[in-house]
């Protein structure tokens, strides 16, 4: 999950000034204005050495008269400006504030636009320069917490920078408009683009509060959200498995209905499991399928989610719980064949084995290339204590593990000699979908197994063409 960066704002030029001599004012107060107005006079014209002395004096002129005359706004929106034109977008934030908040009060519908319009000339500046370098920083490094190789080191650098600046310009866009929630969003952007998820949420947690006004502040909410699961997804991608569920735990519990935070959470206990000696595996087993049990309770469209909460109740040895599990998947994907071999191993292992036998043989009709199938199929006959059907499956198991399949299956029959058993079946069923030579190291020699795979049998011969086994599995045997 990402955070979507919002648009790039259109900036607006600062306001001509307003003031006059149409009353008589603190002098402090009417001096820090002529040093505003000059000054930015001078630095159109490029005296950048006389400008920042008189942006200097404004600051200092000003902020006496606002000690000395604390009722005029106008001159306190001056300050702010002043402020702003030297880099010290708090203070410029506080006093434009304070300067809007008077001429709302004395219902100056012209002076608040007045106002208004200034702090948005030096906001959208900053703003706008945070959000290009944020741009710039994605372009030149997109995935930031990857390590770089030698080559993108220098990319990765500069992304850095790039990302540096816009939380310095959008910190900056923040001060000068508190309580702004697209600001407040972008800022915790660039935090989490960096992998600065701490920083990222405090700024979210905290924006929450301090947008409450903005119409925008549900935004705010759902990044917060986003940010956290980012922050518990680092976590355990680097490892740290016990930090992660933490705060995965902390996250299921204020948002109970997150499917993705219960899989998080699944997956950080799965991983754990892993770490730890084999007699304590399954109590993470446990609370891994626990977690992706109601990850796909909350998201039943998401038919990975009770495929990993069965394997992990299989794991831990909860067989009646995998098994439902295992049956919610084949439910939404019937013709899971992997799904299927994984139900019949359960099924085994509760003595279920009519019903292991009948999904396995499934899976083989599914997909009769996979050898495994038929060693479980042969295992589920061993425990039942059908030892005929138990031997006719691994035989076609051990054909399928040690044996060279013929490149021409027609070529490779041809050559059985009349009268036997191999040319008796050759006649009646004609050439098999795979032919496969094997020796048998325990005593049978080299032999040919035939696979007739769409009739679902099989026919093992030796060198002389005499049948070995027959291995049929067209029809579930009686257990």
């Amino acid at each position: 999950m990402k955070l979507r960066l919002l648009v790039v704002v259109t900036a607006v030029a600062a306001c001509a000034a307003l003031a006059g001599a149409a009353f008589a004012r603190n002098p402090h107060c009417a001096g820090g204005i002529q040093y505003v107005v000059q000054g930015l006079r001078d630095k159109e014209k490029g005296n950048t050495e006389d400008y920042q002395r008189e942006m200097n004096k404004a600051v200092d002129q000003l902020a006496t008269c606002a000690t000395e005359d604390p009722e005029d706004f106008e001159a306190q929106s001056y300050l702010g400006w002043a402020y702003a034109e030297i880099d010290s977008m708090g203070p410029a934030g506080e006093w434009f504030t304070k300067a809007a908040t008077a001429a709302a009060a004395k219902g100056d519908k012209r002076k608040i636009e007045f106002i208004a319009a200034n702090r948005d000339h030096y906001w959208s500046m900053a703003y706008n320069d945070g959000i290009k370098n944020i741009q710039e920083a994605q372009s030149a490094y997109p995935d930031f917490t990857k390590a770089p190789t030698e080559d993108e080191k220098p990319l990765k650098e500069q992304a850095a920078k790039n990302y540096q600046t816009a939380v310095t310009k959008l910190t900056q866009a923040k001060l000068l408009k508190p309580g702004h929630a697209q600001t407040l969003r972008n800022l915790a952007t660039a935090y989490a683009l960096m992998g600065n998820y701490d920083a990222a949420e405090t700024v979210l947690r905290n924006g929450v509060t301090e947008a409450a006004a903005d119409t925008a502040v549900h935004g705010l909410s759902e990044a917060l959200r986003t940010v956290r699961a980012n922050k518990a997804g680092a976590l355990l991608g680097a490892n740290k498995f016990d930090d992660a569920i933490t705060y995965y735990s902390d996250l299921v519990k204020q948002d109970p209905t997150n499917s993705e935070l219960f899989m998080g959470l699944g997956n950080a206990y799965f991983s754990r499991a892993g770490t730890k000696p084999d007699a304590e595996k399954k109590g993470d087993f446990k609370l891994a399928a626990d977690a992706y049990a109601k990850a796909f309770e909350l998201k039943t469209s998401d038919t990975n989610l009770a495929f990993n909460a069965a394997l992990s109740y299989q794991n831990a040895g909860e067989l009646a719980l995998a098994e439902g599990q295992w049956r919610a998947v084949l439910k939404n994907t019937p013709n899971d064949p992997d799904a299927l071999s994984s139900l019949g191993s359960v099924l085994a292992d509760e003595k279920k084995y009519a019903d292991a036998q009948t999904v396995l043989l499934r899976a083989i009709e599914i997909k009769p290339e996979e050898k495994v199938y038929y060693r479980q199929l042969g295992a589920v006959y061993s425990k039942a204590n059908n030892n005929a059907k138990t031997t006719e499956m691994l035989i076609v198991y051990m054909a399928m593990s040690k044996g060279a399949p013929a490149a021409d299956p027609a070529a490779a029959t041809k050559a059985v000699k009349a009268g036997t058993a191999a040319a008796s079946t050759l006649s009646s069923m004609g050439t098999p979908d795979k032919v496969l030579e094997w020796d048998d190291t325990s005593g049978g020699g080299k032999l040919q197994t035939w696979l007739y795979a769409k009739k679902r049998v099989a026919f093992t011969y030796n060198t002389a063409g005499a049948l070995v086994q027959k291995s049929d599995w067209s029809a579930p045997a009686k257990l």
